[in-house]
């Protein structure tokens, strides 16, 4: 038990490091792209992010105990609602 959070933590470090880099590597490339081009390149990110979700993890989460849910849903949402009132 005790090795899983030890191998669980480190995993997500080197995840949080790796985006840090890429985001440090990458920013004076994306800041020179026009307003327009990256809205486009953004949506189908998203797109691409939507149909991953669509078709492979909620298959796999329909099998699963659907124990929270609720709890999960309703969390998502108020997250949802709370960045949306942060902005105005």
């Amino acid at each position: 038990m005790q090795n899983t959070f030890w191998t669980a933590l480190a995993t997500s470090s080197l995840a949080a490091l790796v985006t840090t880099l890429g985001m440090l590597i990458s920013y004076p490339i994306i800041s020179k792209i026009d307003q327009s081009t990256l809205g486009a390149l953004l949506s189908l990110s998203a797109g691409a992010l939507v149909y991953v979700g669509a078709t492979h993890l909620l298959p796999r989460a329909e099998q699963e105990q659907k124990k929270f849910s609720l709890v999960a849903l309703a969390g998502g949402v108020l997250v949802a609602v709370v960045i949306v009132m942060s902005k105005t």
